[in-house]
């Protein structure tokens, strides 16, 4: 007995040294943990408890076990707006990665310092603006009597049903998504391109190889590892559109961009069934949590020695 518990009293008299030497650390996490704890852990178990109850304005809730998952997994809206979220939210993910890419590398490819600046700016401004500004920005552009379709009677062309046709409903919620988004990957995507070894360019034009021969074999290579960054992040905001779609919404596109957040909107904070909006929050966050482990697993995230 005493041979074990003398290594016993070793270990816990390192532990406590190290608690000590690490003190302030520990007391500066401290708020930190509160506050996750507080604003964060707290709100989540409550939902994950009430999305097996009936929750009621007034009394106590009543425990109606998996109800609330059987109404939800039953609802055609609920199966609608799933659908609509992984489609809407995949593609634009994919659509901000290339076309950010493409942009990104556009910019490095500029000379004059000023022009590179100037376009970063402005490629950047959007991504600061609430959806509440560029939405409603956009609906004015793309308004049966704005700029757009003003242009296109100038030419003679028709007017198209931007707001007023299904079809154009995901179109245009992609195109403006990709608008606001690419300013965020193009910076990430520039930081990696402009910390690549001068050197490599230096051998690639050594051996003959043309600029487009580059790009291909050395910028493309090196952004890559921050393309499965951005793979991996973008995959836990899949199924997170929400305010975008709140404001661009118009009876007759709702149906084809309809979200699962703006599903959980409408039933908890409209038809005040809570029950129902922390279940539906729940499975989404179930959802979250295997789509961003399937894409780890695909983009072979832990592999890349540069993590």
């Amino acid at each position: 007995m005493s041979t074990v518990a003398r290594p016993d009293r070793a270990a816990r008299k390192r532990l406590f040294r190290k608690m000590r030497q690490y003190r302030a650390i520990y007391l500066m996490i401290v708020p930190v943990f509160v506050y996750f704890a507080v604003f964060t852990f707290y709100p989540l178990g409550l939902g994950v408890v009430q999305s097996f109850q009936r929750v009621r304005l007034i009394g106590a809730p009543v425990y109606i076990g998996t109800d609330n998952y059987a109404f939800v997994l039953n609802d055609p809206i609920f199966i609608l707006s799933m659908r609509n979220s992984i489609v809407v939210g995949t593609v634009s993910l994919f659509i901000n990665l290339a076309v950010s890419l493409v942009l990104a590398i556009s910019i490095n490819e500029i000379r004059n310092r000023f022009a590179k600046s100037l376009i970063q700016t402005v490629t950047f401004l959007p991504y600061l603006f609430s959806w509440t500004v560029v939405g409603g920005m956009w609906l004015q552009i793309l308004a049966h009597n704005g700029m757009v379709n003003n242009l296109l009677a100038a030419l003679g062309l028709e007017r198209l049903p931007f707001f007023t046709s299904s079809a154009w409903g995901r179109p245009v919620i992609l195109f403006t998504n990709a608008w606001k988004q690419a300013g965020y990957f193009i910076v990430l995507y520039l930081a990696s391109i402009v910390s690549i070894d001068p050197t490599l360019y230096e051998a690639a034009r050594i051996d003959g190889a043309s600029r487009m021969k580059q790009i291909r074999y050395i910028i493309l290579p090196q952004a890559w590892p921050t393309v499965k960054t951005l793979l991996v992040l973008g995959a836990t905001g899949v199924l997170r559109n929400f305010d975008q779609v709140l404001m661009m919404n118009r009876p007759a596109t709702k149906d084809s961009i309809r979200t699962l957040l703006l599903y959980i909107y409408e039933e908890g904070i409209t038809k005040l069934k809570i029950g129902t909006a922390t279940a539906a929050a729940t499975i989404v966050m179930l959802l979250t949590l295997v789509i961003t482990v399937v894409v780890r697993r695909i983009a072979r995230y832990e592999q890349d020695a540069s993590y």
